[in-house]
C-alpha cells in the first residue's frame, strides 16, 4: 500500500510540475526534461509515469479538474440556493494563487484541445459535467421554470462569462482585481436568475 501511495504522490507531483512549466513557458516549452527539472526528478522518472507530452497534459488536466471538484465538495453548506450557486461558480475564478495557476494552464490546455481529438474528447466530457452541475444548482436557485433549454442557455452564458473573466484576470490582473471579479459574477447571476415578466 505505501508503494502504491508513493506512485500516486509522484504522479501528482509531476502534474503540478507540468502546470508550472506550462505557466512559465507555454505549451511549446513543455518537454519531459523541463517537467523533470520542475519536479526535481530525472527525465527517466517522468517517462516511467507518462509516455509522452499528451499523457502529461491529459493527466495534469484531469488532476486540475479533480482539485476543483474537491474544493467544491469541501464548500460549507449554504441554506440559500443562490449562495451555493455563487460559491461553486466562484471556484472558476483566479481569486488566489492556486486558482490563478489553474486558469493560466487551463487557457493553454483549451487551445491545445483544438488539434488533439483525445484531449478534445476529455475536455468535452469535463465541460458537459460542469454545465450539468451549474444547471442543477441554477434550477434550485431559480425555482419553477424556465424551460430546460432556456436554463441551459443561461448557464452557458454564465460559463462563457466565467471563462472570459478568468482569462482576462490572469492576463491583466491589475484591471480585474478580486473584488471586481466577484462583482461581475454577482451581476451575471442577477441576469441569469432574472424572471421575465409574464405577458
Amino acid at each position: 500500500m505505501p508503494r502504491q501511495a508513493d506512485h500516486h504522490q509522484r504522479r501528482e507531483e509531476i502534474s503540478v510540475a507540468v502546470w508550472q512549466v506550462v505557466a512559465r513557458s507555454g505549451l511549446e516549452g513543455l518537454t519531459l526534461r523541463a517537467v523533470a527539472a520542475a519536479a526535481h526528478c530525472t527525465t527517466g522518472m517522468v517517462a516511467h509515469y507518462f509516455r509522452d507530452k499528451r499523457a502529461l497534459l491529459a493527466h495534469a488536466r484531469s488532476t486540475m479538474h479533480a482539485r476543483m471538484a474537491a474544493r467544491i465538495d469541501a464548500l460549507p453548506a449554504q441554506e440559500d440556493a443562490r449562495a451555493t450557486l455563487y460559491d461553486v461558480a466562484e471556484q472558476a475564478l483566479p481569486l488566489d494563487d492556486e486558482r490563478a495557476l489553474e486558469a493560466v494552464v487551463w487557457s493553454y490546455f483549451l487551445l491545445s484541445n483544438r488539434h488533439d481529438p483525445e484531449l478534445l474528447r476529455e475536455h468535452t466530457i469535463s465541460h458537459a459535467s460542469w454545465i450539468d452541475r451549474l444547471t442543477a444548482l441554477a434550477r434550485t436557485a431559480y425555482g419553477a421554470g424556465p424551460a430546460a433549454g432556456e436554463m441551459e442557455q443561461r448557464v452557458r452564458a454564465l460559463v462563457a462569462c466565467l471563462d472570459g473573466l478568468a482569462l482576462n484576470a490572469v492576463t491583466d490582473p491589475a484591471a480585474y482585481p478580486s473584488e471586481l471579479q466577484r462583482c461581475i459574477l454577482r451581476t451575471q447571476l442577477d441576469l441569469m436568475l432574472e424572471r421575465k415578466p409574464t405577458p
